[in-house]
């Protein structure tokens, strides 16, 4: 029952980003402008400075807040509240546990 529980409340996680930034355009602005830099930070950060990150960047920014924006901003807020919770580190940890029998 209270996994249940649990997937209601991820499930309606979810949902919030969406329905927010469609109620108030001004939260859909700064969102999408949040995740354009968090991509462009994340990508700069692996590629180092050049014309191959602004490349990839605009690939994915297009892809990422412009066409599939409510679609990112809810994993975005997903996996940040799963971060904020350590919930991955456990995840990742019994992971860690179950391939080392094997």
């Amino acid at each position: 029952m209270l996994v249940l529980w649990i997937l209601l409340f991820f499930l309606i996680l979810c949902l919030i980003p969406p329905v927010i930034m469609a109620f108030f355009p001004i939260a859909n602005l700064l969102m999408r402008i949040l995740l354009t830099f968090v991509i462009f930070t994340t990508v700069r950060q692996h590629l180092g400075d050049g014309a191959i990150t602004l490349i990839v960047s605009g690939t994915l920014v297009y892809l990422l807040v412009i066409k599939w924006g409510y679609l990112t901003a809810s994993l975005y807020v997903f996996f940040y509240v799963l971060m904020a919770y350590n919930f991955l580190s456990v995840v990742i940890w019994g992971s860690s546990v179950v391939l080392r029998k094997h």
